[in-house]
């Protein structure tokens, strides 16, 4: 089931980004995407009470910027992934978004084919972008239709 991001969901979001990421969000930073930013939507992916999934998705007029996404690493290779980005594509597209876009590091091959397999496509690059100085691949797809 996706639903959407809840306060009740910060501890658990918070515990997943330490699993997932090199720079992980801490709680302020989460708690800011669902109660400050005007502009942010949290979703979950959650099943048998379990968030396996979760992203963010920050929506300003005609584009939707993927903020976040993280998979469980042991609920990886289930097309979780697959299934939040189709979501938030839909949720872009009933808000009038016209694109989506994102920015992934440059060493993170899973994370771009996993992008590619989903119809974004590489548009630049921002040098030294990441805290570590690692290059970020901005990538870019149209927002579909709705069926």
């Amino acid at each position: 089931m996706i639903r959407e991001m809840g306060i009740d969901d910060i501890a658990q979001v918070v515990e997943l980004e330490k699993e997932c990421f090199k720079e992980p969000w801490g709680i302020d930073n989460v708690r800011y995407e669902i109660e400050g930013n005007p502009f942010s939507h949290g979703w979950i992916l959650e099943q048998d009470g379990c968030i396996h999934a979760y992203a963010f998705l920050w929506e300003t007029f005609e584009t939707a910027q993927l903020a976040r996404i993280g998979v469980h690493p042991a609920r990886r290779r289930l097309h979780h992934a697959d299934t939040l980005l189709k979501a938030l594509e839909r949720r872009a597209a009933l808000a009038g978004c016209e694109v989506v876009t994102l920015e992934v590091r440059s060493s993170n091959d899973a994370g771009r084919k996993l992008y590619e397999k989903n119809g974004f496509i590489p548009i630049n690059v921002s040098k030294k972008y990441y805290p570590d100085g690692e290059d970020a691949v901005i990538m870019t797809k149209p927002v579909g239709g709705l069926d």
